[in-house]
Formats: C-alpha cells, structure tokens, sequence
C-alpha cells in the first residue's frame, strides 16, 4: 500500500501528501503514521523538502480534524438535542460521556493522534459535545504538530532501515499513549466518586 503511495506522492508532491493525511482523518481507512514516516523517508533521499513536508502533512491532518469538529457540531449535535431525550437510557449516557470528556477526555483530541482509530472519533466527538473552539483548536493543532514532526523527522533520520524500526516504535507509543487515556480517566472516577461520597455525607449531616 505504501509503495502505490509513493507513486502517488511522487506524481502529485505535496498535494497529494496533504489529500492523504486530510482523507485519513477524516475517516478514510489510510496508514498515517507510515506514511509520515515514509515522508520522512522521501526527505532523506531528496524527493520531497523537509518544511514543506512538515507543513502539508499538518495541515492537511488540522484542517481535516477542524471540518470533523464541525460536522459533529452542527450534525450531531443537533440531532442528539432534538432526538436525544427519546433514546432514554443511551441520552444519559450521552450527557455522562459529555461531562467526562469536557473534563478530561478533551486530552484525547492530543494524545489520540498516536492512537489509529482514536484521533478520527475525538474530533467528532468534540464536536457533538460542544467542546469550546478555543479549547479544541489548541489541544487539537498543537498535538497535530508534534506528531507530524516527530514521525517525519523519524523517517527522515532512520532513511532506508525506516521499515524496520518503524512498527515497534509505532505500537509501543500507541500503548504508552493509551495507557495515559487510562490513567487520566482512572483519575477523572476517583476524583468523581470522591467529590460524589463527600456531597452525599454532607446531605446526610
């Protein structure tokens, strides 16, 4: 897949790069992280610029996350507001999960971006929930970039043994990052059982 990629890449240059990362995102089942890397690979052979590639493949991975952002905001939303109380049960769910994630699921907008399948939901979800634009843009942008610069400049320095260092590097910080989304929302529980045990204490005094 990565190889009918390059071709692609190597037909169309930055274009193509920032169509890949904006469809990834957006939902389209496509690798980004090997093809960040693989980018970073086209760099040490000279076939793409360094900041250039940086820059595409940022802003094709931000704006993708903005539009799903908005579409979960204008689409989900609303459907939710208007249907959502004649789903009963899954409503409250619904406004349970909205709190946490305000709270401290908005960590997964930067975090989830090393987690296939979690960066493309976050945004969406931010969305539905009306997290604060504010909020989104720089939990979202700046997670956005690291995550660019890191994969690029990892195939750009490993070059030709990109390949072989690539998926142990890329699984072991999806389990890292995953583990703290765990941790956070562990946290995030205790914290909630512990103010919920207090208040019910105080109304029984």
């Amino acid at each position: 897949m990565v190889v009918a990629f390059g071709a692609y890449i190597a037909e169309y240059g930055y274009m193509a790069l920032f169509g890949l990362f904006f469809l990834g995102i957006i939902g389209m089942p496509l690798p980004e992280e090997t093809l960040l890397v693989f980018s970073g690979f086209l760099v040490s052979t000279g076939q793409l610029k360094l900041f250039p590639t940086y820059l595409v493949c940022f802003l094709g991975s931000v704006l993708a996350m903005t539009t799903a952002y908005f579409i979960g905001r204008c689409f989900g939303y609303a459907f939710i507001d208007k249907y959502g109380k004649k789903l009963g049960l899954g409503y409250t769910v619904y406004k349970k999960t909205e709190e946490w994630f305000n709270k401290v699921g908005k960590w997964a907008l930067p975090l989830g971006y090393f987690i296939p399948g979690v960066r493309q939901f976050s945004a969406y979800f931010a969305g539905m929930t009306r997290m604060p634009l504010f909020t989104f843009l720089w939990l979202t942008y700046s997670g956005g970039l690291f995550w660019s610069i890191l994969f690029i400049t990892l195939g750009w320095q490993l070059g030709e043994r990109w390949e072989l260092v690539f998926a142990a590097v890329s699984r072991n910080l999806a389990i890292f990052f995953l583990f703290v989304i765990i941790v956070l929302a562990g946290l995030s529980y205790w914290r909630w059982r512990s103010t919920t045990s207090k208040t019910k204490r105080g109304i029984k005094k």
